[in-house]
């Protein structure tokens, strides 16, 4: 048998020579990871993605649960390799448990210092970018979750002007609800004549597919969970290029 000949290789930057993202994603959330991929460019652009354990049913208790397996789970993103941000994908998660302790075990998980993000601190950064301040807020949760997302947004000084929810048990349920409900009742929400744009709850719902149909129809801007972490996560990594298709905010 002949030995092994060794020959030589061109080497680049790898799949992610742009933008290395890492996702944290909940077990179960079937939504969140092929959004992600719809908002973000493929070239250049790599998403890796970990599962945190999550109960189907979304309450104030459950999502808070999750704060145990937060720093396991990003242990788990491409440990050996260099990674641009992370980002947690769960909106009332974040705001429950808190971004800076989220962003704290982030870090404690990893090799390297990280930038962190989640869909609550992307949607204020994405609302302020788009120059909304007098908000309509749509989601699927339950009263009790739908009021900490709110009464976040509220925080951080923004008029909530209209509110409604699908109000669905869990990401099973959440991912079931069409494209164009959410489409339907976020032009009916953003029709009043004081609200500057929408905001479009939970990394569960399915919105890259309408979300230029609800700018164009509604005539403002409209923004949601995963399309303003995609955006955010990109703007960390250094990638500012505009990109069509995505929303309003994407071209900013």
């Amino acid at each position: 048998m002949s030995e092994w000949k060794t020959v030589g290789c061109e080497v680049d930057g790898g799949p992610a020579h742009r933008a290395a993202i890492g996702l944290i994603a909940l077990a179960s959330d079937t939504v969140s990871e092929p959004e992600a991929r719809a908002f973000l460019p493929t070239e250049g652009v790599g998403l890796y993605v970990s599962r945190v354990p999550m109960s189907d049913v979304a309450t104030v208790e459950s999502l808070g649960q999750m704060q145990g397996n937060l720093q396991t789970a990003a242990a788990l993103l491409v440990p050996d390799d260099h990674l641009d941000v992370v980002a947690y994908g769960c909106t009332a998660g974040a705001t429950l448990i808190g971004s800076d302790a989220i962003a704290r075990m982030v870090n404690a998980a990893r090799r390297e210092p990280v930038a962190y993000t989640d869909p609550i601190l992307a949607g204020v950064a994405a609302l302020r970018a788009l120059d909304c301040r007098r908000i309509a807020l749509l989601t699927p949760y339950a009263d009790a979750v739908g009021d900490v997302v709110a009464n976040h947004f509220t925080a951080n000084g923004f008029d909530i002007v209209a509110k409604a929810s699908f109000k669905k048990l869990g990401d099973p349920d959440i991912a079931r609800v069409a494209p164009q409900s959410i489409y339907r009742e976020a032009l009916a929400l953003g029709n009043d004549g004081q609200v500057d744009g929408v905001f479009i709850s939970c990394t569960a719902l399915r919105v890259s597919g309408v979300i230029e149909a609800i700018e164009r129809d509604l005539g403002k801007p409209a923004a949601s969970s995963n399309q303003a972490l995609a955006w955010q996560c990109l703007r960390l990594a250094g990638y500012n290029d505009a990109l069509a298709g995505r929303g309003r905010l994407f071209r900013l």
